[in-house]
């Protein structure tokens, strides 16, 4: 069965990478209509609209950075949808890691013991996740982030570059964790932390309608 990559962008290109190392084969990406439509690394660009109804076997992969979109994109494409789950060959999975369902490893990763790793979750280069953490769907950790073991990453968290999170760290559904933070203690959901230690400067709405833009 081919892969479509849904987006087009720098993690598009990512997930493309990874796929190819897995001697993977990958039919196109998939774009909103009136994208560019020129090719990507010799691999077409074609609108959503007319790839669903032209090849209605091939896996998705949700190549896009933000996970509101990614979430949108999903609810979207439907029921019935096969998502591939992508993992870099350059990955250490260790032992009872459960991996779920269009999720991205897309680069070098340690992810050691009794982990689970939700649906359409990304884990970029350089990430270290320990024993018993929990990622939930649709969350982000960026390059270099390290979580210690007992970590849960709630719904849509997204954690920015070389973040650290200490044992037994909550982050909550939504939440942002800026570039660089260390993480000592629960994060409450749509909030967003910064500094070392964390420190939260703004409250969202963690269960806002996802947003158009």
């Amino acid at each position: 069965m081919t892969v479509h990559i849904y987006g087009a962008g720098g993690l598009g290109r990512e997930v493309l990478a990874t796929l190819l190392a897995n001697k993977e084969l990958v039919s196109c990406f998939v774009v909103d209509p009136g994208y560019p439509a020129s090719d990507i690394h010799g691999v077409p660009v074609r609108a959503v609209n007319l790839v669903t109804t032209r090849d209605t076997a091939a896996r998705f992969v949700l190549a896009v950075g933000d996970g509101r979109a990614r979430q949108r994109a999903a609810a979207w494409l439907g029921e019935g949808t096969v998502f591939a789950t992508v993992l870099h060959p350059a990955a250490t999975i260790g032992p009872c890691v459960s991996i779920g369902q269009g999720a991205m490893i897309i680069g070098p990763a340690n992810i050691t013991t009794d982990v689970v790793i939700g649906a359409h979750a990304l884990i970029n280069p350089g990430c270290t996740i320990a024993h018993d953490c929990v990622l939930e769907d649709f969350s982000n950790l960026g390059p270099s982030v390290s979580l210690a073991g007992r970590v849960t990453v709630q719904e849509g968290a997204n954690l920015g570059v070389g973040v650290s999170v200490a044992p037994g760290v909550v982050i909550g559904a939504w939440a942002t964790v800026g570039a660089g933070a260390v993480v000592i203690r629960d994060v409450e959901p749509g909030t967003t932390v910064v500094g070392v230690p964390a420190r939260p400067i703004r409250r969202d709405s963690p269960s806002r309608p996802p947003s158009n833009a």
